[in-house]
C-alpha cells in the first residue's frame, strides 16, 4: 500500500509542480508526514531529492516553452544554493514537531495570500 501512496504522491506533485510552478515538497511532505507517517526531517530529504530530477525536467521544458527568463534564474540561484545548505543544516537542529508545526504555518500563509490578494489580473492569455 505504501508503494501505491508513494506513487500517488509523486503523480500529483509532479502535475501540480509542471503545471503550478509549486515545489513538490508542498505535496509530498504533508503526504509523507499524514499518509506514510514518515517523520518531518526524512520528509523534507525525501522530498528534496525527489524533486530535483523533477525540477530539471520541468525547466528544461519551461524554457523550451520561452516561459523562463534565465537571467532571473541565474540571479536566483546562487542564494538559493547558499541558503539551501543553510536551511537545511537548521531544520536538523529543530525538532522535528516544531519543524511540521513551521511548515504548516509557512503553508498556511502562503496559500491564504494566494487567495485572498488578487495580482490585478496579470495571467497569460491563452487564445
Amino acid at each position: 500500500m505504501d508503494i501505491v501512496i508513494g506513487l500517488a504522491l509523486g503523480l500529483i506533485a509532479g502535475v501540480f509542480s509542471g503545471m503550478l510552478g509549486i515545489g513538490g515538497g508542498t505535496i509530498t511532505i504533508p503526504g509523507m508526514f499524514l499518509l506514510l507517517e514518515v517523520e518531518q526531517h526524512t520528509a523534507q530529504g525525501v522530498a528534496l531529492g525527489a524533486m530535483l530530477l523533477a525540477a530539471l525536467v520541468g525547466a528544461f521544458i519551461h524554457r523550451r516553452q520561452k516561459n523562463m527568463d534565465l537571467t532571473v534564474a541565474m540571479w536566483i540561484a546562487p542564494g538559493a544554493i547558499v541558503f539551501s545548505l543553510l536551511g537545511a543544516w537548521a531544520a536538523g537542529a529543530i525538532m522535528a514537531e516544531w519543524l511540521t508545526r513551521g511548515f504548516a504555518i509557512v503553508l498556511l500563509i502562503i496559500g491564504c495570500r494566494m487567495l485572498l490578494f488578487n495580482r490585478g489580473g496579470q495571467g497569460v492569455s491563452t487564445s
